[in-house]
C-alpha cells in the first residue's frame, strides 16, 4: 500500500491494514487516518459478511433440496433417531399436530410444504453438526439459551421466527445471543416474564412461576 501527500491511503482496496504507514502530519491526522482505514475495515467487514450470509442461505438451500428426495417417514425417522428431535419440536416447525406427525410416521400423505419443512430443519441440524459447532444439535435447539433471569429464548425460537443465519452466527459464536436478539428483536429487554420454564418429571418442558 502506498501512502498519498496527504496521509490517505491509495492502492487496492484490499490493502492490508498491516501495511499502512502512518503520516508525517501530527497527530489530529494520524487520527484522522486510522479513522478511515477503521471505516475501510468496516465496509469489508460488512460486504464479507452479506457474502458469508449469502453463501449460507444457498447451502441451506441446497440442502433443502436434497433432504426432500428423502420419504416423510425416511425424515421423520432421521430427525427422531438419527438427531434425537423431540415430537413436539418437530410438530412446532411444521405446524401441525403431533398426531398428525405420527401419522405421516405410518405412511400417511404430508403436504409439499410440510415435507420441505421437514427437509430444512434435517439440513441445518446437519450444518450444525457437520460444521463442528454443536455436537448434539438437536438438544442444543431445544435448551434455554444464557440469558438474565426473565428472559427466554430457544434457538428453535430463533429458527421459527426465520433467523436462520443469526442462528449459525450464534453456533459460532460470532455473536453472543444478546447481540443477536438487539438485531432480530430490539426489544427484548422489556419483556421479562415471570415465569420460567422447567423439565418436569415426566420429560416435558413446564412453565412455573419465578421464586425472587
Amino acid at each position: 500500500m502506498t501512502v498519498a501527500s496527504g496521509g490517505r491511503p491509495t492502492g487496492t482496496a484490499t490493502g492490508a491494514v498491516s501495511d499502512y504507514a502512518p503520516p508525517t502530519g501530527g497527530t489530529r491526522a494520524f487520527s484522522l487516518d486510522v479513522g478511515y482505514l477503521r471505516s475501510r475495515t468496516d465496509m469489508h467487514a460488512s460486504e464479507a459478511k452479506e457474502l458469508h450470509d449469502g453463501a449460507r442461505e444457498l447451502e441451506l438451500d441446497d440442502r433443502t433440496l436434497e433432504k426432500s428426495k428423502k420419504s416423510v417417514a425416511s425424515l421423520l425417522a432421521e430427525l427422531t433417531r438419527d438427531r434425537g428431535m423431540g415430537w413436539s419440536d418437530i410438530a412446532e416447525v411444521v405446524g401441525v399436530s403431533v398426531s398428525a406427525i405420527r401419522k405421516w410416521r405410518k405412511g400417511g400423505e404430508a403436504s409439499p410444504e410440510s415435507r420441505r419443512k421437514l427437509a430444512q430443519i434435517a439440513g441445518l441440524l446437519d450444518v450444525l453438526a457437520e460444521n463442528g459447532l454443536v455436537e448434539e444439535p438437536a438438544r442444543w435447539m431445544e435448551m434455554d439459551l444464557p440469558l438474565e433471569a426473565g428472559y427466554f429464548i430457544r434457538p428453535l425460537d430463533l429458527y421459527l421466527e426465520g433467523h436462520v443465519v443469526a442462528l449459525i452466527d450464534l453456533a459460532e459464536q460470532r455473536q453472543t445471543i444478546a447481540q443477536v436478539l438487539d438485531q432480530v428483536r430490539p426489544n427484548w429487554r422489556e419483556s421479562r416474564s415471570d415465569f420460567e420454564v422447567f423439565v418436569d418429571t415426566d420429560g416435558e418442558r413446564s412453565i412455573r412461576h419465578r421464586n425472587g
